[in-house]
């Protein structure tokens, strides 16, 4: 009860109404004026048809459903992001969604401190980046078909809570299943991953995959004791990512021809990455965010820029003289005692130098020629050398004769 001049007024909550179903176009011509005019609960059905416009979802609790996914298409126009979703308790399902904009982050689908999202049955296609979650949790992923995108998957995050998605491998880029796995050991990703994830996680091998366009391909975050070989990764944003890890080993891999970086290494330590070829990636072989206590040797540098730093970093670049460091294209030193490593360092920075560089490239166990032909070359030698000894003997019992 409120009393206002000697009246007395009876307070009572506001009445909320109930959550209804909007149906575009029937209500609203485009879907971002049924988003205008929603509350939350509301759901959102956008029947089949063409909607060429760029989607911001404003509203928490709120169902945007396509009445089909193969019919009702979201075009954005080559222009900024064709769906954003900054909110929680959102779904978005059964739409093709295309033609986002070529910005660094433009893209399909991007989650961008959403909480609680829902994605499913969505077809994404000829987008810059085909879905991005950043600073963001919890969201579900389901059947949803990633193709033709410059680059198809991605996940940026700062702390722990931020990479726990459920995401499974009903999830496709260009044909292949995404793995993401979070609170996993001692298992091994199938052979026909297209993207891989593994969060919070230890004993874990990612072996003999081919891994191409995505925002990066390979992530490890809060991940120990776990091991990455023998994979080829070209034409990514950026190749691998190890954020928080300890104790992991990345060697024998071919990361080359990525359109920013090839390993991005942030507050990791006691990581060994050694044997790897790492050319051509066009903003930095390395990258090192305050990540100390990891050593690198045998590996192959040519790119853009080698190893970039940012805050502290205390690592080896080589594992002495007798293993040797690692071949760095710009290295400008000689060899003058003939051993095949440099005679001065490799300059990185005052606690980052290689003290015995390569002076030619690291050959990969990949790219040895197998230990069979290896034999065969040396039987054959073996034998060709037996013929002309016995020739030899021939002849010269011949011209005793004589």
């Amino acid at each position: 009860m409120f009393v206002v001049c000697g009246l007395t007024l009876a307070l009572f909550p506001p009445v909320l109404a109930n959550p209804i179903v909007i149906t575009v176009p029937d209500n609203y011509l485009l879907i971002q004026e049924a988003i205008d005019h929603s509350r939350s609960g509301d759901t959102i059905f956008v029947k089949s048809g063409v909607y060429n416009e760029n989607i911001f979802v404003t509203k928490n609790d709120l169902r945007i459903v396509g009445e089909n996914s193969e019919t009702t298409i979201i075009d954005g126009g080559g222009t900024s992001n064709v769906v954003y979703v900054s909110m929680k308790n959102v779904e978005v399902s059964n739409f093709t969604i295309l033609n986002s904009g070529h910005d660094l982050t433009d893209s399909g689908i991007n989650l961008n401190n959403s909480l609680n999202t829902y994605l499913s049955n969505n077809k994404i296609c000829n987008n810059n980046l085909g879905m991005y979650i950043s600073s963001s949790s919890n969201c579900k992923l389901r059947n949803n078909n990633l193709t033709a995108n410059d680059y198809n998957f991605g996940v940026s995050a700062l702390i722990l809570q931020e990479f726990l998605h459920d995401i499974d491998s009903s999830n496709v880029v260009d044909g292949k299943p995404v793995v993401y796995w979070i609170n996993e050991a001692n298992r091994q990703t199938p052979p026909n991953a297209g993207y891989v994830a593994v969060i919070n996680s230890t004993k874990i091998t990612v072996e003999n995959l081919k891994l191409s366009k995505n925002w990066q391909t390979i992530l490890f975050a809060h991940t120990s004791n776990s091991e990455i070989k023998n994979v080829t990764l070209t034409s990514n944003m950026d190749a691998m990512w190890l954020i928080e890890c300890s104790n992991c080993s990345v060697y024998e891999n071919n990361v080359e021809e990525n359109n920013w970086g090839g390993i991005a290494i942030v507050n990791s330590r006691f990581c060994k990455f050694q044997g790897n070829n790492l050319t051509n990636n066009k903003g930095y072989g390395v990258f090192l965010s305050d990540s100390s206590d990891n050593i690198f040797f045998n590996n192959n540098l040519n790119n853009t820029n080698q190893v970039w730093l940012f805050g502290v970093n205390h690592n080896n670049w080589d594992a002495g003289k007798k293993i040797g460091g690692n071949y760095w294209s710009d290295y400008k030193g000689d060899d003058n005692d003939g051993d095949c490593i440099g005679d001065t360092q490799y300059f990185i920075s005052s606690t980052n130098n290689d003290y015995y560089p390569l002076m030619q490239p690291h050959i990969l166990a990949s790219e040895a020629p197998p230990r069979n032909v290896v034999l065969y070359i040396f039987t054959g030698l073996g034998t060709i050398v037996s013929i002309a000894i016995i020739f030899k003997t021939i002849l010269k019992r011949q011209k005793r004769k004589a």
